[in-house]
C-alpha cells in the first residue's frame, strides 16, 4: 500500500490541507488535541512529507552531509550510525564523506556539497582543516562541529570531555600500581592536547612526576602500515629504557590496538609488564587478548545531537543571531584484562 496523501488525511479528520500541515509541523495556531489526532492518524497510516514538493516550496534539498576523517575507525562509524538514524527521524537524506585527514581533500568535499545546494553539514574536521574555508562555507550554509571541536567556528559543538576520560584511565593505571606510563598520541589531532592534559593532571593529583618523554606522537598522514611501522620502533625505544612493569594510555582506536599487536610480537606481557587503556569504540574489544580495557566515548549519541543541532539551524529564522551552544558528553570507561589480572565485576 502507497503512503497516505495530505489531502486524504485531511479529508479523514474533516480539516484543511492547510491546518493538518500546520499540526504535522507542530504549529502554534493548531490546539493540543487537534494536532495530537493529526499526528495520530499520520502515523497509524505511515504518512510521510512530499519532500520534493517542499523542497520545491522552500528551496531545500532536505539533504545534508556529514563529512569524517575515517568511514572504517569503529569510533567514527558509530557516530555516522547516529546521524544517519538523526537525519532519517527528521526527513533528511544524509550524504557521507571522509577527508582521511587530508586538509586539502577536505576542501574539495565541501566544495563539491556547496555545488550540490546542501542544506547542512556536520564535520569532523581533519587535524590541519582550514578554519578560514570552513567559516566561508558556514557563510552560504550552517556547519555544526563534532568530536574535535576546538576550532575558532561560531556554530554548536557537541564532543567528548576528552580531558576527564584520559585523567580516569590515567587514574586507573595508577590504582594498577602504575606509575611509569606512556602516552600514545597522533600528533597534532584535535583530541590530542586535552586528553594528555587530563593525563598530566591526574600525575599530578597524585603527585607522580609529569615527562615529556613519556609522550609518544604518531604522524597520522602516514599510510596504515608506516603508521603501525613508526609506532613500534617508538614503543621499542621507550621499553628498552624503562623497568616493567608500565602503563600505556592509548589515544586514539588505531594506536591502542596497535600497541597490543607490537607487546604481543615483543613478547611483553599484559597486564603484568605492560598494562594498557585506550580511548577505543571497537566491539571486539571484549574479545581481544587480552580483553582491552576501554575509554568508550558516547559516539551514536553524538552522532544523533549534531544532526538535531544542524536542523535547528536549518529551520531557524536567522542562524546568525542563534546563541550556540558547545557540549560535551562523559566518557564511560570500562576495565578488562588488558589492565586487570582478573576481569572487573558487573
Amino acid at each position: 500500500m502507497g503512503n497516505i496523501t495530505l489531502k486524504e488525511l485531511a479529508k479523514m479528520l474533516g480539516l484543511s490541507v492547510s491546518s493538518v500541515s500546520k499540526a504535522l509541523n507542530d504549529s502554534h495556531e493548531i490546539s493540543v488535541e487537534t494536532k495530537r489526532k493529526v499526528q495520530e492518524l499520520a502515523s497509524a497510516h505511515n504518512y510521510r512529507p512530499n519532500m520534493f514538493g517542499k523542497s520545491l516550496k522552500t528551496g531545500r534539498t532536505n539533504t545534508v552531509a556529514i563529512i569524517i576523517p575515517y568511514l572504517a575507525n569503529p569510533f567514527q562509524a558509530q557516530i555516522l550510525e547516529g546521524a544517519h538514524q538523526a537525519a532519517y527521524s527528521n526527513n533528511y537524506k544524509l550524504i557521507f564523506m571522509q577527508s582521511r585527514e587530508d586538509a586539502d581533500k577536505e576542501i574539495e568535499l565541501l566544495q563539491s556539497l556547496l555545488s550540490q545546494n546542501i542544506d547542512g553539514i556536520l564535520i569532523s574536521p581533519s587535524a590541519n582543516t582550514s578554519v578560514e574555508f570552513l567559516q566561508e562555507v558556514h557563510q552560504e550554509v550552517p556547519i555544526v562541529l563534532i568530536d574535535r571541536i576546538d576550532f575558532d567556528l561560531e556554530t554548536h559543538k557537541i564532543g567528548v570531555d576528552n580531558e576527564r576520560g584520559a585523567f580516569a584511565a590515567t587514574q586507573h593505571l595508577i590504582d594498577m600500581g602504575r606509575e611509569h606510563i606512556l602516552v600514545l598520541n597522533g600528533k597534532d589531532l584535535g583530541v590530542t592536547q586535552k586528553r594528555t592534559a587530563g593525563h598530566k593532571n591526574a600525575l599530578l593529583a597524585n603527585q607522580i612526576h609529569f615527562s615529556e618523554d613519556n609522550i609518544i606522537e604518531v604522524d597520522y598522514q602516514l599510510s596504515r602500515q608506516d603508521l603501525v611501522h613508526s609506532l613500534r620502533e617508538m614503543l621499542q625505544e621507550k621499553l628498552s629504557k624503562v623497568d616493567t612493569p608500565i602503563g600505556i594510555l592509548g589515544n586514539t582506536d588505531i594506536l591502542t590496538l596497535s600497541t597490543l599487536a607490537i607487546l604481543s610480537e615483543m613478547e611483553i606481557r599484559v597486564p603484568e609488564e605492560a598494562a594498557v587503556i585506550g580511548f577505543s569504540n571497537t566491539e571486539a574489544a571484549d574479545s581481544l587478548n587480552p580483553a582491552l580495557s576501554t575509554v568508550v566515548q558516547p559516539a551514536l549519541e553524538m552522532g544523533k545531537l549534531g544532526i538535531e543541532k544542524l536542523v535547528e539551524l536549518i529551520n531557524g529564522k536567522n542562524r546568525f543571531q542563534t546563541v550556540m551552544t558547545t557540549t560535551k558528553l562523559d566518557p564511560m570507561l570500562v576495565f578488562r584484562k588488558s589492565t586487570t589480572a582478573q576481569p572487573a565485576s558487573s
